[in-house]
């Protein structure tokens, strides 16, 4: 385990003992895919954090210490352009780097996700007013920042139905039929530690999949093992995954 590990370790045990001892919700600010994982993996504190990023889909979310349900200290934002004729075509890298310019940490921000020139992110509560009455610019891109509340198209995910056989129902196999990757392609993401099964980390091509095991694979998505019982004449696993669109 690394210093920075045990250090985030022991700031999970000190939100969980004073969440316990002073009998009041504690939060961390927004966690990576690494942090979730080692919260579940390794901490072993007096109450158990439930995790939450704004949406069922969130990559990034917030752990919450607490014996009873409270409302998470986190809000949605809305990015659009003054001017709509004018607007350049924004990545995630614009949005992030134009908020990360103001001085804020990328712990104060969640997920940020795209729609055409326009952004939503989810950020804590406590830099939202700062975000919006500072964040006037991306690149070149004059923008208005405004509070919204969960947009629906979030709070009810789609996702698109992929059907195949695989050889068996191995990770770096199932990974390459949900993403159209050779398996080799798909053991290259997996050994550099990109690939989390149900939010932890693994690093096992091999791993043995199971139906209702969510897979997310860092900077290409989310999905879901459906179905994994039947089987083709030729013995192969014919496996159903929901893809997150």
């Amino acid at each position: 385990m690394t210093k920075e590990e045990q250090i985030l370790l022991k700031h999970f045990e000190d939100l969980s003992d004073r969440a316990y001892y002073q009998n009041r919700p504690c939060f961390s600010d927004f966690l990576d895919m690494n942090g979730q994982s080692l919260l579940i993996n390794q901490f072993k504190g007096a109450l158990k954090p439930e995790l939450y990023g704004g949406f069922e889909l969130a990559e990034r979310k917030i752990a919450c210490f607490s014996e009873s349900p409270t409302e998470y200290p986190i809000c949605w934002l809305e990015i659009t352009p003054m001017h709509e004729k004018y607007a350049e075509n924004l990545s995630h890298r614009d949005f992030l780097g134009s908020v990360l310019g103001l001085g804020l940490e990328r712990n104060c921000i969640g997920d940020i996700l795209i729609d055409g020139h326009t952004a939503r992110l989810v950020c804590l509560e406590r830099v939202r007013d700062f975000l919006i009455s500072e964040l006037s610019q991306v690149r070149h891109t004059n923008v208005n920042v405004k509070a919204i509340e969960l947009p629906e198209a979030y709070a009810k995910p789609k996702f698109e139905v992929i059907q195949g056989t695989v050889s068996s129902i191995r990770l770096d196999s199932v990974i390459g039929l949900a993403y159209k990757l050779s398996r080799s392609q798909a053991c290259i993401l997996i050994e550099a530690g990109q690939v989390y099964i149900n939010s932890r980390l693994n690093t096992s091509n091999g791993a043995n999949l199971k139906d209702g095991d969510i897979i997310s694979v860092r900077h290409k998505g989310k999905f879901v093992l459906v179905d994994s019982k039947n089987k083709s004449k030729k013995n192969k696993c014919i496996i159903e995954v929901h893809k997150y669109v």
